[in-house]
């Protein structure tokens, strides 16, 4: 098994941080391409063309083998929203039908949808959970038996907030049975989970890097199906995007052509030079360290979270419906409103929403990490 990473990190000896789910820490290699990067931009005499284009490509190139998917795949986005926003704007949406989605999704995931419907004249279905019921196959129900047509899903892997798995390929295998698109969010897994979208076939993906990904803030990438490289419309308009783009002449004429692929959906200022470096560096050590690897290193400290939190008499999601790098606890009448902040006082940092305890470690977390929080909380809340 992947041992700890620490090492390849700047994280204080008196820290334990088990919140990637929320951010993670870039490693240290990363914080000094960023240094660097930063740089390029103090001496812009001494730019080229390629300062423009090639850090790019290979973002884009690392980006898409963490779904399986090409390099020609996938568009260079500054967000999440901004990804469902570029979904929103292509997927057809008839009136009087419905998008349908998780309660509760995540916001980034969720307002896009409201503003298609209010324009198109569709509603928005937002299908609950029963205890003990599994989120793919609650889904899948909802879309087979919706008495209006279904236009899109919402779709993801897990519920952010639940810390429950979504069985995807039941999910997706309803959308594609009723004629809807089905577009997704990846930001709290992919990085985490191995993912292929040619099994799942979604329309979009969209994913941030600065959690599981171990990248900076203010980049994602978006994967755009064949359709959608060949018919999408992106949500802005300038000339790097564009065949012919990166001409020194380029202002002379316009250029008509999208560049091949999903680059047509690519943001403005696209080449952030201190951004780009950060990416790049995290998502070739978590290529080094491969994909199978980091998730069976998450398997198991996911489930020593769960083996000592019963210990402690602690409670969540029953086994079967667990995210396998996402644990929710329920704090119960241990719940305290001081937690959160007492715990990161101590030096331990998770995430508290109401009574539930979201707890979300990463290669650079250890065995001795899970057991400091759970001694913590024991001793803060006896």
């Amino acid at each position: 098994m992947l041992p700890s990473q620490r090492h390849e990190f700047s994280i204080p000896d008196h820290v334990t941080y088990l919140d990637a789910a929320y951010m993670s820490p870039i490693p240290n290699i990363s914080a000094e391409a960023g240094k660097q990067g930063t740089l390029v931009k103090a001496a812009p005499w001494e730019m080229t063309i390629g300062n423009y284009y090639d850090e790019v490509e290979r973002a884009r190139e690392l980006a898409a083998s963490f779904i399986g998917a090409t390099i020609d795949d996938v568009a260079v986005i500054p967000a999440t929203s901004y990804g469902i926003a570029v979904a929103a704007a292509n997927v057809p949406v008839a009136p009087g039908s419905v998008i349908i989605m998780m309660e509760n999704e995540h916001t980034s995931h969720r307002y896009a949808w409201y503003e298609k419907a209010k324009a198109k004249g569709a509603i928005v279905v937002t299908v609950p959970r029963q205890p003990g019921e599994e989120w793919g196959a609650t889904l899948a129900a909802a879309i087979r038996s919706s008495s209006a047509p279904v236009s899109v899903v919402a779709g993801t892997i897990v519920h952010w907030f639940e810390g429950t798995s979504v069985d995807i390929e039941a999910v997706a295998e309803a959308t594609r049975d009723v004629g809807a698109s089905l577009v997704m969010d990846g930001t709290q897994w992919v990085g985490a989970v191995p993912f292929d979208v040619a099994r799942i076939r979604p329309d979009f993906l969209s994913f941030a890097t600065y959690k599981f990904l171990l990248g900076p803030y203010r980049l994602a990438f978006l994967y755009a199906s064949k359709r959608w490289q060949a018919e999408g419309r992106p949500i802005e308009f300038h000339s790097w995007n564009r065949v012919g783009g990166e001409r020194s002449d380029f202002y002379l004429q316009t250029m008509p052509d999208y560049l091949p692929g999903a680059r047509r959906l690519d943001m403005g200022e696209r080449s952030d030079f201190a951004v780009l470096p950060v990416a790049i560096k995290s998502l070739e050590l978590l290529q080094s360290w491969g994909a199978v690897a980091v998730y069976e290193r998450l398997v198991h400290l996911n489930k020593l979270i769960w083996t000592v939190a019963e210990r402690h008499g602690f409670t969540g999601p029953v086994e079967k419906l667990r995210a396998p790098h996402i644990s929710v606890v329920e704090l119960g009448n241990k719940f305290r409103p001081e937690l959160a902040s007492q715990l990161k006082q101590a030096g331990a940092i998770v995430t508290i929403r109401g009574t539930k305890m979201r707890i979300t470690p990463h290669v650079y977390n250890d065995e001795q990490d899970i057991a400091r929080l759970f001694s913590l909380v024991e001793a803060l809340t006896s």
